[in-house]
């Protein structure tokens, strides 16, 4: 240890010095309290013995110099003194001294003062060297943490790319869509895919779980779900003997995309799907349903109606999916929503529930679609109030709307299948 002494009686002094260096110690000597001070501001010293009586600056003074001084380290102060009353020893104490000596001195009796000290200062080198491997690693883990931020950011964006774009440009149907992740990277997907000139897809999933996870293979499904006509994407078949693709149905697509994904073992994983081919021209709405909530149809009186079908999610058992086929007529809506929305729960641990959905839905029927779909994430907001938010919200709608010629071919088949009629008597009630 490093030991300042300080004595103005030369002979006690040298004895004091001599004995410290011959326990290994390095010590600084001062023959005054104000050359004590000075080589205490000048030098890092973690023992300090002095002298009570001394001209000048004394050894209460210059301790209370010490404790009043900003350094890192404790400093052990042991006060020699010739006193043995009582006050002068509470007076020590209160000022900071850590033990008492005796003078003349007594080497036994320093050294066992002295140890009381060094296992102070050890502990405090301890917890000093502690207190920076804390540090070092709460740097690490902030690098760390920061980098995954960085990364969870760039995958964020990834999806945000796969995401429905340029709507405007799909002529007889209107889109409109909302996507609220509940975490930085989400389950859900969706997607509007213009496959030709007739026809429209779009598809809907949610991966069991969250996180990154449940991310990557919402992205991996997505590159399945491609609008490109390559052997990747299970929404083409090649033609036999041919370079050429066709499309393939809802159903044919699904279950070949099931087969894929139970063939890869996806354990505890699974995702739901919806997926959907509309002619833009006829207006014949083509779908099937993987265990995911059923759409809403809403007819133009603002009518709502679950769309029927159901079947296992993807990637649980190999499995053939079914098709559906559904008529639109002009001004005819569809809403495909995740389980996010009906099951958002409020503080009551109550879920917002399809009876609210349709609700909101049938309220906001003739408003513009992207307006709609507003009210309905309002309106689950809402509900749910200062309750944490557990799943990812995904909603999509789309509209049929041709072209006025289009318009007059539909209602001229609907006529011819009896159905005109019954458009009439809704559009006047």
């Amino acid at each position: 240890m490093r030991i300042l002494i300080a004595d103005d009686d030369k002979i006690p002094l040298s004895l004091l010095r001599f004995q410290l260096e011959q326990w290994g110690h390095s010590v600084l000597a001062a023959e005054n309290g104000a050359q004590a001070w000075e080589l205490f501001q000048n030098h890092d010293c973690q023992v300090v013995i002095t002298d009570w009586e001394m001209p000048g600056l004394t050894g209460i003074e210059l301790l209370r110099n010490i404790r009043a001084a900003d350094r890192a380290g404790y400093v052990y102060v042991i006060l020699l003194t010739s006193k043995s009353e009582q006050e002068a020893l509470v007076t020590g104490l209160v000022t900071g001294a850590d033990s008492f000596l005796i003078k003349p001195v007594n080497p036994d009796e320093l050294q066992a003062r002295l140890q009381p000290g060094q296992r102070i200062i050890e502990l405090e080198q301890r917890l000093a060297e502690r207190q920076q491997e804390l540090e070092d690693r709460h740097q690490r883990l902030s690098e760390a943490n920061a980098k995954m931020k960085r990364n969870l950011a760039a995958a964020a964006n990834i999806q945000q790319e796969l995401l429905p774009k340029r709507l405007t440009d799909i002529p007889d149907v209107q889109f409109a869509w909302h996507y609220s992740p509940c975490d930085e990277l989400a389950g859900d997907m969706l997607n509007v895919l213009p496959l030709d000139q007739d026809h429209v897809g779009v598809f809907m999933l949610d991966v069991s779980g969250h996180g990154v996870q449940a991310a990557l293979l919402a992205v991996g499904v997505c590159r399945s779900l491609s609008c490109h006509q390559d052997p990747s994407s299970v929404l083409w078949q090649r033609r036999d003997h041919s370079d050429e693709y066709e499309l393939q149905s809802p159903a044919a697509a699904v279950t070949q995309l099931n087969a894929r994904m139970t063939a890869q073992s996806l354990g505890e994983q699974y995702f739901t799907l919806f997926y959907g081919i509309l002619n833009r021209h006829s207006g014949e709405f083509r779908y099937t349903i993987a265990g995911h909530p059923p759409p809403v149809l809403i007819d133009t009186c603002g009518n709502t109606a679950l769309l029927p079908g159901e079947g296992l999610p993807v990637g649980i058992i190999e499995n053939d999916y079914d098709e559906h086929r559904l008529q639109l007529a002009p001004g005819e809506r569809l809403v495909f929503y995740s389980d996010g929305v009906t099951e958002s729960m409020n503080l009551s641990d109550e879920l917002f529930g399809a009876s609210r959905l349709f609700e909101t839905l049938r309220d906001s029927a003739h408003q513009p679609l992207g307006t709609a779909l507003t009210e309905v994430v309002s309106q689950v907001a809402a509900w749910r109030g200062a309750a944490p938010i557990h799943d990812d919200l995904s909603l999509l709608a789309l509209e049929y709307a041709p072209r006025q010629p289009l318009v007059e071919q539909s209602l001229a088949r609907r006529a011819s299948e009896g159905l005109l009629q019954a458009s009439l008597a809704c559009a006047s009630s």
